[in-house]
């Protein structure tokens, strides 16, 4: 919940600087038509399965086998998603991590406080909890399947680090029976990466 706090600040502080502007500032309307407006939990009334995705062009590159499922997970995978933009390293395919469930009601209740830990700066992405006070993110994952893909070794700017513990996915989102993790350097960006998906999903067309 408090990455949706963040998120709705952050458009409310877009949404201000354009009215102390007084709309002279070219600048503050791009900024204010930038900001990202994402609805973390949203019922479409729709079952979705792997081969929804896959219609839009998800490449699936990784299943979880029945016996390693979290409880109430029907299915769950990571692949990518071609994008229509470049990153600042000219990436245009996205990672996402999809868990499915039987209905929304379970995602919701099932599943919820699980994507909650493997995302955002606080994300839980280690193996095991480790003691070492230097050590970044040092709580050990929930959930030991696809740990490996929703871990980064860049840093800000595309530094690497000594050991790829960045955290991949700043944010998730409910929609219908299906859990989707977005890849983003932080929340504006992976709200938009998840947005562009759904969007696929309902059959919205973006430029």
């Amino acid at each position: 919940m408090k990455k949706i706090l963040i998120s709705f600040l952050l458009i409310f502080t877009s949404l201000m600087i354009v009215a102390c502007g007084g709309g002279s500032d070219s600048s503050s309307s791009d900024s204010s038509s930038a900001a990202v407006i994402f609805e973390q939990i949203e019922d479409s009334g729709s079952t979705y399965s792997l081969d929804d995705f896959i219609a839009i062009g998800y490449k699936k590159g990784k299943s979880v086998k029945e016996d390693k499922l979290m409880d109430g997970m029907t299915n769950a995978y990571w692949g990518f998603w071609k994008v229509p933009y470049k990153d600042w390293s000219g990436k245009d395919m996205i990672d996402y991590e999809l868990r499915f469930y039987a209905s929304h009601s379970d995602a919701v209740s099932m599943g919820e406080k699980s994507a909650d830990l493997r995302t955002g700066e606080n994300a839980q992405i280690r193996k095991k909890t480790t003691n070492d006070p230097k050590a970044v993110h040092p709580i050990g994952a929930d959930w030991q399947e696809l740990l490996k893909e929703a871990r980064e070794c860049q840093g800000d700017g595309g530094h690497h680090t000594g050991a790829c513990i960045i955290p991949k996915y700043a944010d998730y989102k409910i929609f219908g029976n299906v859990i989707i993790l977005g890849q983003g350097a932080d929340l504006e960006e992976s709200h938009k990466n998840i947005n562009l998906i759904v969007n696929g999903l309902k059959g919205v067309i973006t430029e």
